[in-house]
């Protein structure tokens, strides 16, 4: 029989999650992130394997957690256009007041690792491509709930992926509630039909 690990793996891949997020893989020395895991070297390796290793499950845990919540609020909203406008509201309420303000983990390790690591970097596009695809569902059906200006709809998609990656890398400078609000309004703007005169 194995022996019965003495720390909780979820915890302590947390721990590491925040510290490659606020630093970065290359910037992150393992002897840090045991430090911080407060588990010796040896306890580390036999869980997780190489730093790499910890870095991907890190990633992936990210991406179950973090990512899939904020998904979560656009496909949950009543409405197409309700679920954009709720995912944009807690990305910048995360950006301002949560960890996002310092990026989001995927974009900052897709700069880090795009060129150098093919399979990390096919990880990373299928995060993308998971939002990508929630925002073509939630067009498509706030086209078919005539939310949408004629000529909107899924294929609207990348772009809001592409503002989501601008609005990440710009959190990183701290640019304010009322900045990072304008970029999403303006491009939700962009695809909402116009409002009917009173």
């Amino acid at each position: 029989m194995g022996r019965t690990r003495g720390f909780e793996v979820e915890e302590a891949l947390d721990v590491a999650l925040d510290l490659f997020w606020q630093q970065g893989y290359d910037n992150t020395p393992m002897q840090a992130l045991c430090r911080a895991m407060n588990l010796q070297p040896g306890s580390v390796y036999a869980a997780f394997g190489s730093k790499r290793d910890l870095f991907t499950a890190a990633v992936r845990r990210y991406m179950d957690t973090v990512s899939a919540e904020a998904i979560d609020r656009i496909n949950g909203a009543p409405s197409g256009l309700q679920g954009l406008r709720e995912y944009f509201a807690h990305l910048i309420d995360a950006m301002v007041d949560g960890k996002r303000s310092r990026g989001c983990l995927i974009t900052n390790s897709l700069v880090e690792f795009a060129a150098r690591d093919p399979e990390l970097a096919a990880m990373f596009q299928v995060h993308l491509a998971r939002l990508q695809t929630s925002f073509a569902a939630a067009l498509a059906r706030a086209r078919s709930e005539g939310e949408l200006r004629p000529g909107a709809g899924p294929e609207s998609a990348d772009m809001l992926v592409a503002v989501v990656q601008g609005m990440n890398v710009l959190a990183k400078s701290r640019p304010g509630r009322q900045a990072l609000r304008n970029v999403a309004d303006t491009a939700l703007a962009g695809l909402a039909a116009a409002e009917p005169e009173t």
